[in-house]
């Protein structure tokens, strides 16, 4: 996939993705794209994407694409499940055949699909928690190799993973009838979506990548004090998670734009002092 780079040559991209020409105090995005702004924004995109076909990259997507299908097998077995075991003694005579002559399969393959639908970023973001710290390690050791962060721990993660999980699921679920209202409009809840989890899943992603490096109570903070970050990285991610096969690759790219987002505010804020 070819995507332009504001003022960069091919060389200049081949220095910066070299590891061992970056550390903690230099950011791997390009000088001419100042933090917040749409360019290095897009070149934290381009980086995260170039990276997916690193060996723990791939082996972490290989995993958590096991793990959430399997949940929603699951899922989708228990939705069958129980609308199988629907009691229909009392039924008019007419609803009994309508719903045995397929109504009721038709309505567990649309339960099926409507909670797919309004799960999946929920369950993909709780399910990629478990190897978020991972994932930002793989990001650090090829451009950030002088950094020295901490691990989160599993128990972390998976709070961290959980909270935004939670914080998704109640918003689409609240959202589900302006979804519905706003089908007539074609686009509109896409729009709604991508607005809606933005807010959720940016916050989730730079505070994960800051409690590496800060204090608790600082990475907690982090997302606040960086709001345009937060929105950019939760924009694009839910952009993703919008797109069909695209949305199966959206935590791992939230996860390691925030990694390239936090190290260039560091370094600004470095700078700055």
């Amino acid at each position: 996939m070819a995507l332009p780079m504001a003022n960069m040559s091919k060389r200049r991209l081949a220095v910066m993705q070299a590891p061992e020409a970056v550390g903690l105090a230099h950011s791997a995005l390009p000088r001419a794209c100042p933090p917040l702004t749409t360019c290095a924004m897009a070149a934290a995109f381009i980086l995260a994407f170039a990276q997916l076909w690193d060996a723990p990259i791939r082996r972490v997507l290989l995993r958590a694409l096991l793990v959430t299908l399997l949940l929603f097998a699951l899922l989708a077995w228990a939705v069958f499940t129980g609308i199988g075991h629907i009691e229909t003694t009392g039924w008019p005579a007419w609803l009994k055949d309508f719903w045995a002559a397929g109504a009721g399969d038709a309505a567990a393959v649309l339960l099926s699909m409507l909670l797919t639908w309004l799960g999946f970023t929920s369950i993909a973001t709780a399910v990629m928690a478990m190897w978020q710290d991972e994932i930002i390690v793989a990001v650090e050791q090829r451009y950030y190799p002088a950094a020295r962060g901490h691990a989160l721990g599993f128990g972390v993660e998976m709070a961290m993973g959980g909270r935004a999980a939670i914080r998704v699921a109640l918003i689409n679920a609240l959202l589900l009838p302006a979804y519905l209202v706003l089908l007539f409009t074609g686009i509109g809840p896409l729009i709604l979506f991508i607005i809606a989890n933005g807010w959720a899943l940016g916050r989730e992603y730079l505070e994960a990548v800051a409690a590496r490096h800060v204090a608790l109570g600082e990475s907690r903070a982090w997302p606040g004090q960086h709001k345009w970050d937060s929105w950019g990285i939760g924009f694009l991610t839910a952009g993703l998670f919008a797109l069909p096969f695209l949305n199966l690759i959206a935590p791992l790219m939230g996860a390691m734009m925030a990694t390239h987002i936090f190290h260039r505010e560091r370094e600004e804020e470095a700078k700055a002092k």
